[in-house]
């Protein structure tokens, strides 16, 4: 899928044959546009195409949230003892008309770094922001309860209850700049929303209390509001905010189960809302079985040719670890709330960490004696484990919400491929 993104790389003048990043202060500024225009260009035709086409999943592998997951070196290659294959964003291709110097330095030594691994398929590297573009439509939303009866109770208490509201100030250098205080201390006419044990790195989090007066829509920057009327716009703020999340959330995970990937997070309070939104027997909802989460070891992992020579040299016993994590999902799938707990424990130690520990013994056996390598482990890895998938609720509940889904989203019905698969997965990677 990523072979052809290094060929057109190296077409496009942006790394050497050999996967070097080429110097870009040697090049002008024009010469610079060009080349990453044509890398671009051609990027976004050759992906449609490689998306459109069936993949059977039969491994689990994973695709990396473009806003709550983070990509850095220590965190592919520890993923990589654990998923098939690793998706992530294409960082040279997006929705947007430009791209800064800084992020197409950073862009291409990614490419560079993980040249082999991508050769390999075992990362593969997807314009997802492209996909995830933003309408250009305004919604036209009205509610007579503001959509509180639209949204399952309990989902909805939980969004409003992990709300974060602070108060944003203008500055006389125009930078908006986020308070200390909570919103509703001063009730200013600027939003900062975010929510309790969350991670998300990228998104809109600001709003504004914005007026329509004679066709022309105004922001007073100084202003403040009543108690009663912050109090309305606050509520229709964090519904606001969590709709934006919900649709990247579903395109990404649509995006994922047409390539063959379960979707990764690592926002402890995106995978709690995923698992309340389970479309279950149980009341509960999708369990997550926190299969990891005892490995307190840590795993010494050099390089990306250390994964590459692991893989080849061991890699019965690397599909064997990845199919079995498979099964143990599957297992536990019509296994009660009351008794999920132990019997997730029990098959964590019998099934999953044996074959931790064989891993560990083979990366050691090829680590290079006197090379510090990166430190670091897989310390958290929860799989969705429902009856049914726990994604479905999702397009319903934006269907609800913003009256009705454009014929741009994929119906319900293309989501039911992802019961092969853990419906979602939440991980967390430590570094020492």
């Amino acid at each position: 899928m990523s072979i052809l993104a290094l060929d057109l790389l190296i077409d496009a003048g942006l790394l050497t044959a050999s996967g070097k990043a080429v110097d870009l202060s040697l090049l002008s500024d024009n010469e610079v546009s060009s080349r990453i225009s044509q890398y671009s260009n051609a990027r976004i035709q050759t992906a449609t195409t490689e998306v459109e086409k069936e993949y059977d999943g039969k491994h689990l592998s994973a695709l990396f949230s473009t806003s709550s997951a983070d990509v850095s070196q220590n965190k592919l290659l520890s993923s990589a003892l654990v998923y098939e294959s690793i998706a992530i964003d294409d960082p040279l291709v997006s929705s947007a008309s430009t791209i800064s110097y800084d992020k197409l330095k950073k862009g291409l030594d990614l490419f560079s770094w993980a040249f082999e691994l991508i050769k390999s398929g075992f990362i593969k590297v997807i314009p997802i922001s492209f996909f995830n573009k933003p309408s250009e439509e305004i919604p036209l939303l009205h509610s007579d309860d503001a959509f509180k009866s639209s949204i399952p109770e309990k989902i909805h208490d939980f969004v409003h209850d992990n709300a974060i509201l602070r108060s944003v100030l203008k500055d006389d250098r125009e930078r908006m700049l986020v308070l200390r205080e909570g919103a509703e201390v001063s009730r200013r006419t600027a939003l900062n929303v975010s929510f309790k044990d969350d991670y998300w790195h990228s998104g809109v989090s600001l709003y504004l209390f914005q007026t329509l007066e004679n066709g022309t829509v105004t922001w007073d920057k100084d202003g403040t509001l009543t108690e009663e009327k912050y109090k309305q716009w606050a509520y229709q703020t964090i519904n606001q905010a969590m709709r934006a999340r919900l649709i990247g959330i579903y395109n990404e995970t649509y995006l994922a189960s047409r390539t063959g990937h379960t979707y990764i997070t690592e926002s402890s309070f995106e995978s709690k809302f995923l698992a309340m939104s389970g479309n279950s027997e149980f009341s509960n909802g999708a369990i997550s079985a926190k299969f990891l989460e005892a490995n307190n070891s840590f795993i010494k992992i050099e390089s990306p040719k250390t994964i590459i020579e692991l893989r080849d040299k061991y890699s019965t016993a690397f599909e064997r670890f990845n199919y079995s994590l498979l099964s143990v999902t599957e297992e536990l799938c019509d296994v009660a709330p009351e008794n999920f707990e132990t019997k997730a424990e029990l098959l964590f130690h019998r099934e999953i960490m044996p074959q931790i520990d064989e891993i560990r013994d083979n990366v050691n056996s090829i680590s290079s004696s006197g090379v510090k390598g990166v430190l670091g482990s897989l310390v958290g890895l929860s799989a969705a484990v429902a009856t049914g998938s726990s994604l479905p609720l999702i397009p319903a509940l934006m269907s609800s919400v913003s009256a009705g889904m454009t014929e741009a989203f994929p119906s319900i019905s293309q989501q039911q491929r992802l019961k092969n698969r853990p419906a979602y997965i939440w991980h967390r990677v430590t570094k020492t």
